[in-house]
């Protein structure tokens, strides 16, 4: 399998433009018209700009789309809880995930032959 190099992403912020590796992207939240990214050293940038069109920009073999408001990067989902339907990544807040978890562990692991009767 061909190593994807990792992507920057560009981040307005005030006068400033951070480049941000996106390995570094924990997760991004949507509201609206707005997308706050939130990194892994704890900062969090807030972007006018779509969660559709943002997960256009990044790996999307990386970045899971668990719901319509959260783009989650699935190299570092530490745990998924699968009664309350969250998920976390580092020492985050939970998040919330819509699709089922046989889908979850697919986009995870790429694998999309998982037939564990644990998994539902």
């Amino acid at each position: 399998m061909k190593s994807e190099k990792s992507k920057k992403l560009l981040i307005p912020h005030r006068n400033v433009i951070h480049v941000v590796d996106e390995s570094e992207i924990l997760f991004c939240q949507s509201e609206n018209c707005y997308t706050t990214v939130f990194l892994s050293d704890g900062r969090s940038f807030v972007l006018i700009k779509s969660l559709t069109k943002l997960e256009k920009e990044v790996h999307q073999s990386v970045f899971i789309k668990v719901s319509q408001s959260f783009l989650v990067n699935r190299n570092k989902i530490v745990n998924i809880d699968k009664k309350n339907r969250y998920l976390h990544v580092g020492l985050e807040s939970p998040i919330p995930f819509t699709i089922t978890v046989k889908r979850l562990l697919e986009l995870i692991t790429g694998d999309s032959m998982i037939h564990s009767p644990e998994v539902s």
